[in-house]
């Protein structure tokens, strides 16, 4: 029985890229001051440094719940679209808003390729990450691009299940320490991750890899 069930997707609100667009441009540069470490760059022969390809990581078997109260499962995203998954929390001051402004960018920058890729962000942070909360975070965004939550120890086993490092918040001392993760994962239908950009690729690379990932994917 499918966890989840995606609607047909409705055009791209394209009221949401003035929103994108003004969170990136006070963000600019932000990531590369965040501290936190990407992983080694990588490609196949046709493909960019910042892009990864990998051969069908299997999709993990853990099943969370969307900021609407619907289950989903990594193996049960859309069927006939590419998702860009991204391990990361609201609270991140700036790697995350960056990447989600980028990612908004990209989707911008592709034209009807658009309707073909769909964007689920988890969150690594589920206590205070509550379903208000990570809805309206992602608004800022694009309001098309999905929140799911879950127990944080099946995120972390999730995220590592696609080679992404991430951890459990902690407190030390008087922080609150969360992580999130460095790369933006590819998915397949079925949930298999074929690829991954590197942290810190820009809208307008990622512009030039998704059109071709559709058409060899799709």
């Amino acid at each position: 029985m499918r966890a989840h069930t995606p609607s047909p997707r409705p055009p791209r609100r394209r009221g949401a890229v003035r929103t994108t667009t003004a969170v990136l441009a006070g963000l600019a540069g932000l990531v590369l001051a965040s501290g936190c470490a990407a992983g080694p760059a990588g490609g196949g022969t046709d493909r960019p440094d910042y892009f990864l390809d990998v051969k069908g990581m299997a999709a993990p078997a853990q099943e969370f719940t969307t900021v609407g109260g619907e289950k989903w499962a990594f193996r049960d995203v859309a069927e006939d679209r590419l998702t860009l998954l991204y391990f990361g929390y609201t609270s991140c001051p700036d790697v995350c808003p960056t990447t989600m402004a980028d990612v908004g960018l990209a989707l911008d920058g592709i034209g009807a390729d658009a309707e073909k890729v769909d964007v689920v962000m988890v969150s690594t942070d589920p206590e205070r990450d509550t379903d208000e909360q990570l809805r309206t975070w992602l608004d800022n965004f694009d309001p098309d691009f999905e929140g799911v939550r879950g127990p944080i120890d099946e995120v972390v086993a999730a995220a590592e299940d696609y080679g992404i490092p991430v951890e459990a918040p902690k407190r030390t001392g008087g922080d609150y320490l969360v992580t999130h993760g460095g790369r933006l994962a590819v998915l397949v239908p079925g949930g298999d991750a074929i690829g991954f950009f590197d942290e810190g690729t820009s809208a307008e690379q990622m512009s030039a890899v998704l059109p071709d990932l559709v058409r060899e994917n799709l």
